[in-house]
């Protein structure tokens, strides 16, 4: 395509739009020039350029997820298969290095560095830097898939220093901890992710999850905390890890963004009141807790997640010890009676062995009885295998009624936490979020239009400091999506990689990624975030 038609005025014609800003829909028209929202008027606009008629279709910023991972595929030549899904939901930008594992912020030469790759991307990332500053540069050189913008994991900084070594940090190691954190942050990181329900973050004391924190206090950054209770072995209730994180932030007065708020088991469902009620009592007493909201009752994770603390510390050659492993099934099936999440709530989506290859799919209960074993020596066996790196989707980990209650939540944003599997069975998240989302706003009658655009786009950017991002305004980047509210929904709900409906065009910085429902140009439109 010349340089010409890249640049070629485009007039999105007598939409509905809704700016991000929370206001009344309106119908205007909206010209694209030059990469920037040249004009919206409700008055006729010419222009020889493209002109789209988007009579009946909504016309809204360019979605922003709140809790992503593209951080780890975004740098990737080539493999679009990865991330075009995401754009294909409407998002145009992304809060990426959630989890507490970023791609960037490492301790320059750490021999950590593969490992934490090989569990976030499955090796597919060859980490060629160790600074946020150096992965920004990669990707103004190569180009994205979107805009990113950048947490600062604190499990990868961490890993880099010592790698998943369970015992308490010495002084000198907390001292560079946190200036491999600050100084992410000066290069552009908006805030710290921590991941309090997985190595190494699991094994992180209060102490200095409270420093991390003053830390990003002082930047005036945002700390995004997964809790502990998604994982039932590491024996801590909703309310109490949800506590837990409000008392980080009563003890050093950050932002706190408490990330992927699941209640995972078929008992956790009845602590979600209570959860709320304890998040409610923490922002009228002064405090600032937002929560991110994900639309389907299951979440991928690793296998690691669901094991205990004291286990994963012991290291690989726990699987080897028999009193270890006795005492692992154990308190395996003392969290399921307490939670009600067990083998038959769990799907393999890869086992990350060639030799279990047949068994992606299949709950962890069938895969089982097809290896005539126990379901939770299944489980075990499959971590041992992988290396602890087997994902799977844990199923009960919310219900609809919670998602409803947590979508209206005043501080509520939208996010996918998710990631496309390169083979074995997909998680639907990472198809079909931000369309589910409409579409129980719009089914339901959960959120009015604005209010739901709003949540994944102009909310999303004002908490994470994307200046010019999740708004339509002339003068701004023109990252745009447009879409059919009467339609708008996820693709098959038992096909994890079906494609929605509804999201009929996507603009990223005013370049047409998505045409008709279509993809029509290159994935390299995207800037970095600072």
């Amino acid at each position: 395509m010349s340089a010409a038609a890249r640049d070629q005025d485009i007039l999105l014609k007598g939409g509905l739009v809704v700016d991000g800003n929370g206001g009344a829909p309106y119908t205007a028209n909206l010209l694209i020039r030059s990469g920037t929202v040249a004009r919206i008027t409700p008055r006729p606009v010419r222009t020889t350029g493209v002109v789209i008629d988007c009579a009946g279709r909504v016309v809204a910023p360019g979605f922003i997820d709140a809790h992503s991972h593209l951080d780890w595929y975004i740098p990737l030549k080539g493999h679009d298969e990865l991330k075009y899904p995401f754009l294909a939901q409407g998002i145009t930008t992304v809060v990426a290095g959630a989890g507490g594992l970023s791609a960037a912020g490492f301790r320059e030469g750490s021999a950590w560095k593969d490992r934490i790759s090989e569990l976030r991307s499955g090796g597919l990332l060859s980490l060629a830097w160790d600074t946020v500053e150096d992965f920004f540069l990669r990707l103004e050189s190569s180009g994205a898939s979107q805009n990113i913008a950048l947490l600062a994991g604190h499990g990868s900084t961490r890993a880099s220093l010592r790698g998943v070594d369970p015992s308490p940090l010495h002084p000198y190691e907390t001292k560079e901890l946190l200036f491999l954190l600050e100084r992410a942050m000066d290069q552009g990181a908006r805030g710290v992710s921590l991941d309090l329900a997985d190595e190494p973050g699991v094994h992180a004391r209060t102490e200095e999850l409270v420093e991390v924190a003053r830390l990003v206090k002082r930047k005036n950054k945002v700390l995004d905390l997964h809790p502990r209770a998604l994982a039932p072995a590491k024996r801590m209730q909703p309310v109490e890890a949800v506590q837990e994180a409000i008392a980080v932030a009563r003890a050093s007065g950050v932002r706190l963004q408490i990330s992927r708020l699941l209640f995972t088991g078929a008992r956790a469902a009845r602590h979600a009141e209570a959860v709320l009620e304890a998040i409610e009592e923490a922002r009228k007493s002064g405090l600032d807790v937002g929560l991110d909201v994900t639309p389907f009752p299951c979440g991928a994770v690793v296998v690691g997640t669901l094991l205990p603390a004291w286990f994963l510390a012991r290291g690989p050659g726990a699987y080897a010890e028999p009193a270890t492993v006795r005492r692992l099934k154990r308190e395996l099936r003392t969290a399921e009676r307490q939670t009600g999440l067990g083998p038959a709530d769990i799907q393999v989506l890869n086992a990350m062995d060639p030799d279990l290859a047949e068994h992606n799919g299949k709950m962890l209960t069938e895969q089982a009885r097809l290896r005539r074993m126990g379901p939770h020596d299944a489980l075990i066996d499959i971590s041992r295998r992988s290396g602890g790196q087997a994902r799977l989707l844990v199923h009960r980990c919310s219900t609809d009624r919670i998602v409803e209650a947590l979508m209206r939540h005043p501080a509520a944003l939208f996010m996918t936490d998710s990631w496309v599997e390169k083979s074995g069975v997909q998680n639907p998240a990472a198809f079909g979020s931000f369309p589910r989302l409409l579409r129980l706003a719009r089914e339901r009658r959960v959120l009015a239009i604005e209010d739901a655009v709003r949540k994944m786009t102009g909310a999303t950017a004002e908490r994470f400091g994307l200046a010019n991002r999740g708004r339509l305004a002339e003068g701004l980047p023109a990252d745009v999506t447009v879409f059919d509210w009467e339609t708008v929904a996820e693709g098959t709900p038992d096909k994890g990689a079906s494609a929605p409906g509804g999201i009929d065009y996507v603009f990223v910085n005013g370049k047409k990624i998505i045409g008709s429902g279509k993809r029509e140009n290159p994935l390299n439109a995207g800037v970095p975030l600072r």
